[in-house]
């Protein structure tokens, strides 16, 4: 009897702190320590970029651009590639209620603010990694401000069919993307091919989107694979 007390009191607790942290992530002071920590690390990965030649949180095709740049020492095309997409998704996603992480933080943050900052001669922000944090976590800061800001004076109501258009594009999406992920694993080799197929089909059976179990299930054969 003591001892079905104390798990229900553990329960309790778990529970209890389950609700708070939800209650808590859910405030806009989370959102800006989030968007601090968030960018405080993709300006420090381009920092260890510059360094190490590894690191970027960039996309490929950016991060090829911002080594193009970094030869010719010309910034302006990437500046108004990368900058162009922070502009649009920091104004987008008070608006619908959704921040597209990749186009604002790991292509804007990440590619097109260190750009600005090496073409107007700062490069001492990105030579430290130290000050490259702090640089990052106070650009977050800067967003996360602007986007509170634009969200303050926006009418109620508005951003509800944004979102439910943005969320309902990216399911319909997503439910595509399962059988590419599983015909790639496959042309990749047949370890990750079968594991993409194994981990879509428990998925399915499920319930659950298959493009998650295809990738993971891809991910754990084929790094099996690539150790026997």
């Amino acid at each position: 009897m003591m001892q079905s007390s104390v798990i229900n009191e553990n329960v309790n607790k778990k529970d209890d702190f389950k609700i708070r942290a939800n209650n808590f992530l859910m405030t806009e002071k989370a959102f800006i320590i989030l968007m601090m920590l968030a960018c405080a690390g993709v300006f420090a990965g381009t920092h260890i970029f510059l360094k190490f030649h590894t690191g970027s949180f960039s996309t490929t095709s950016v991060t090829v651009m911002l080594s193009g740049a970094l030869e010719s020492g010309d910034y302006a095309a990437l500046i108004g590639f990368a900058g162009g997409f922070l502009i649009a998704r920091i104004l987008e996603g008070p608006l619908v209620g959704i921040l597209d992480i990749g186009g604002s933080i790991m292509t804007g943050v990440g590619t097109g603010l260190p750009a600005l900052f090496l073409s107007l001669g700062y490069k001492t922000v990105l030579d430290n990694f130290i000050l490259s944090l702090i640089v990052g976590a106070g650009i977050g800061l800067t967003i996360a401000i602007i986007i509170l800001v634009v969200r303050k004076i926006m009418p109620s109501g508005y951003n509800t069919m944004g979102t439910d258009v943005m969320m309902g594009a990216g399911n319909i999406v997503g439910k595509w993307f399962g059988p590419i992920i599983i015909i790639m694993a496959l042309k990749y080799n047949f370890a990750a091919g079968m594991g993409a197929v194994i981990g879509a089909a428990i998925c399915h059976k499920k319930d659950k989107p298959i493009i998650g179990g295809a990738v993971l299930g891809a991910m754990f054969l084929g790094a099996i694979y690539m150790y026997v």
